[in-house]
């Protein structure tokens, strides 16, 4: 533990020094929390804050003067780097377990038999002298500053309505009045979790699905029910009965330390938990922990022993030996079946799809019970279909698509987005092939809106399908609804527009009214290709109405969000002519000659225009 920590302190003091050699997923990678080996800043925090309370103990009870400083110096950097997480739990919990060492020292010292604390006065000052030191570092006060504004708000019902969190509990909750006795089933939470999504926690993490509930309790409850939790409390019972019998009563000093400093680190543990989820890295500690305080009773126990012997011979060796391989060849598959999985999403992600299916069908050949790899495997397919041409061989990849997200929804028909896969492709299906798909395409978007009921993209995405069918009553309807529910979300209105556009000129008022509440500071949420189109429809409709000025504003609006965009640069063109802004028409055409040289709509009136501005 104490080697573990030392290690990743340092590493997260270099990182937040700004030293770093690994190249991280600029995704999740942050440079304002920093997050060491673990991955998460809210993960390094929950380990550091369950190991720190036992390097505490560790540093009293060594009576070697050069460990003793080798302990400070790893604790102190454990400390300094738990802070710089910024993490409110791990904080939370490390100032509890403070308070808690503090007051059993205070007890301690006045059994003159036990003498741990009271005998080391001048090490319990260096190190509160450290802690006050380290209070002046910028990086440290920064860090508190940052906890701060972080928590601040919490301190007001405004501020708790705005938290994530209350939200994924209420949905936990709602699982556990839904299924009482044993709950949803062991991890099952992030499937479930749509169906009992608020609206108010998508607008505050626009369509995130937590894996977890973020609290440790909660969890229990709604995934295993009364039962589950009643064991699980019963653990809590008996651990918290255990602890204390030794911390109070255990005569072996050194154990009764060793106890109370893994109690501390369990407290911590609950703490934080109470506002985080368990993984590997530090969840851990929790069981070892349970078995180390039961090891550490020296009262006398009973064993039971069975003495087993081998035959004579080979074979007995030679089982475990293939048992042994057995098992290594199986987590080899594991690991290899996630390379090819992450090949092909680097391949996507270059839109290379082409390359990234073979990636993918391997990954699903060596762990075909991966939902995620088969939901991939058939986007892929997708983005393929899109850009095939010919229709034969369109064909086949609509199939081969539909295929493989019809076998994700048989894997797991809990999942919305399963559906909604599936539906994707008779959607594109009934676009450019069979418009009779479409009805199919109408089945399985309503099953993933049974599912997820609050998702806007599922409903949008069967507008759409209602506006290909010129259903539009129907589409209308639906995007209403999103505009009430996500009064900020610009892509409701934006097609509340488009409906209205294609009514006709009898309709252009409330065209623009929705075209314009949608570009008015709503938000996108990356969909970019409906915020351009928007900014192009509109700057249309601004023309046709005479409104020249508004219209060249929107196609500047589409350069700059897509200045590779030809058509875009071409419009405002003329629309600079019209305006005569004849300098502005200049740069449009030469940035349209830039990106392609080729372009005759550029060069030939670029060149009119320099003879008239005499260039």
């Amino acid at each position: 533990m104490l080697i573990a920590t030392f290690i990743i302190s340092f590493y997260g003091l270099l990182q937040n020094f700004g030293i770093d050699f690994v190249m991280w997923n600029p995704d999740t990678y942050s440079k304002e929390r920093f997050f060491s080996t673990l991955g998460n800043p809210n993960f390094l925090a929950a380990y550091l804050v369950e190991t720190i309370p036992v390097i505490f103990i560790m540093f009293f009870v060594t009576k070697n003067m050069a460990k003793k400083v080798v302990i400070l110096a790893v604790l102190v950097c454990a400390i300094t780097v738990l802070f710089l997480t910024k993490s409110r739990a791990g904080s939370i919990g490390f100032f509890v377990t403070l308070g808690f060492i503090i007051a059993y020292a205070i007890y301690d010292a006045r059994k003159p038999e036990n003498r741990l604390f009271a005998g080391n006065k001048p090490w319990f000052v260096m190190f509160a002298v450290f802690m006050v030191l380290m209070c002046f570092v910028p990086k440290v006060q920064e860090a508190f500053s940052m906890i701060w504004e972080r928590s601040k708000g919490l301190l007001s019902v405004h501020g708790i309505t705005l938290t994530p969190r209350v939200y994924i509990w209420k949905s936990a909750l709602m699982m556990f009045r839904d299924f009482p006795v044993l709950g949803t089933g062991l991890d099952t939470f992030q499937v479930m979790f749509p169906y009992y999504r608020f609206p108010i926690y998508w607008q505050l993490e626009w369509n995130g699905t937590p894996e977890k509930t973020h609290n440790i309790f909660l969890q229990v409850l709604a995934t295993q029910g009364m039962f589950g939790m009643s064991i699980y409390l019963l653990l809590f019972v008996a651990f918290f009965k255990k602890s204390i019998n030794l911390i109070f009563g255990e005569k072996d000093l050194l154990r009764r330390y060793l106890v109370f400093g893994i109690f501390m680190g369990i407290i911590a543990y609950i703490i934080q938990g109470l506002f985080n989820y368990t993984v590997a890295a530090y969840g851990s500690f929790f069981w070892i922990g349970l078995g180390f305080v039961i090891m550490l009773d020296s009262a006398p126990k009973k064993y039971y022993s069975a003495d087993i012997k081998f035959a004579a011979g080979f074979w007995p060796y030679a089982a475990v030996i293939a048992v042994l391989f057995a098992m290594t060849t199986a987590t080899t598959r594991e690991w290899m079946a996630d390379m090819y999985y992450k090949v092909g999403n680097i391949a996507s992600a270059a839109d290379k799809d082409e390359i990234g299916v073979p990636y993918y069908k391997l990954a699903v050949d060596i762990n075909p019970n991966s939902e995620i790899y088969w939901v991939k495997y058939g986007i892929a397919y997708e983005k393929l279909m899109r850009k095939e041409t010919d229709p034969q061989k369109k064909l086949e990849l609509i199939k081969m698509a539909g295929n493989i997200h019809l076998r994700t929804i048989h894997m797991n028909p809990m999942n919305g987005y399963n559906y909604n896969n599936l539906a994707r492709v008779y959607k594109h299906y009934g676009e450019t092939l069979d418009p009779s798909k479409y009805q199919d395409a109408i089945i399985n978007y309503n099953e993933a809106i049974k599912r997820d009921p609050n998702n806007a993209y599922f409903g949008l995405d069967l507008a759409t399908v209602y506006i290909n069918m010129n259903q539009w009553d129907k589409a209308f309807d639906i995007c209403n609804n999103y505009t009430k529910l996500y009064p900020d979300f610009a892509v409701p209105f934006s097609y509340l527009g488009y409906l209205y556009m294609l009514k006709g000129k009898d309709y252009v008022n409330q065209a623009v009214s929705y075209y314009e509440q949608a570009v008015s500071g709503k938000q996108w949420f990356r969909d970019s290709t409906t915020e351009l189109s928007t900014y192009s429809n509109l700057g249309i409709i601004y023309v046709n109405l005479g409104r020249i000025g508004n219209a060249a504003d929107m196609f500047e609006r589409v350069v700059k969000e897509k200045p590779d965009y030809v058509e875009g640069w071409l419009n405002l063109a003329r629309l600079y002519s019209m305006m005569k802004r004849y300098e502005d028409e200049a740069s449009c055409y030469e940035q349209v000659l830039k990106l392609n040289p080729s372009e005759t709509r550029a060069s030939v009136p670029l060149e009119a225009l320099k003879k008239r501005l005499k260039r």
